[in-house]
């Protein structure tokens, strides 16, 4: 029996799931195709899976121009949202901050700040938030999310809406108040500006999480 189209690398007997994303895929340079679903990238190679379960190896080298942009569309996307987990940021939109905190099931710190004009809203950020360790706990840990009510810039009018939305919803009288929800989005614990630096920072925010 000849080896089927597209210089298949190996030929694997699996059971998986039914159809996802099923087309013709080419040869670079012939008009050779094979029918499949695309499942991952793999060390430098596209497995795709057959009609019955099987699936294949090949090269991504080997693939037409339009399937390598077609495979690169559908890696990177996944690739770059499991980089975001390790990197530390701040969320500005609260519906996918919720959003992220439930699927990486993490809680939320919610940062009610004057960024631009608060003393102790800025002296919280240099002495705790922007120090390393502890950016190191929080994105393990947390969703660090920040509303803003500055008063030298002007925020995006649907940010600018949010945060006036959030302030009234958790009565927010003074700044920095800083919330911490659970990952359903629960409140957990108020705090604010603590002397001490981040690791007593991060020992305090741990013990309201405990509560």
């Amino acid at each position: 029996m000849k080896t089927p189209a597209l210089c298949l690398i190996s030929l694997i007997s699996i059971v998986l799931p039914t159809t996802l994303q099923a087309r013709a895929w080419k040869e670079a340079g012939s008009e050779r195709t094979l029918e499949g679903d695309f499942l991952k990238v793999e060390g430098g190679q596209v497995i795709i899976r057959k009609a019955g379960g099987t699936t294949v190896k090949i090269a991504l080298s080997k693939l037409s121009d339009e399937d390598q942009k077609f495979v690169a569309g559908q890696a990177a996307p996944k690739e770059d949202a499991a980089a975001d987990k390790d990197v530390f940021k701040w969320e500005t939109d609260l519906e996918l901050a919720k959003k992220r905190a439930k699927e990486e099931k993490k809680d939320i710190l919610l940062d009610f700040t004057g960024s631009d004009w608060c003393g102790w809203c800025i002296k919280l950020k240099k002495e705790v938030f922007d120090q390393a360790s502890f950016q190191e706990y929080a994105k393990k840990n947390l969703i660090m999310v920040e509303l803003d009510y500055p008063r030298k810039k002007e925020l995006p009018a649907k940010e600018k809406e949010q945060n006036e939305k959030a302030q009234k919803e958790y009565q927010i009288e003074g700044f920095p108040t800083i919330i911490l929800l659970n990952s359903k989005g629960r409140e957990v614990a108020r705090t604010g500006y603590q002397e001490g630096g981040p690791d007593k920072y991060v020992e305090h925010v741990k013990g309201l999480l405990k509560k």
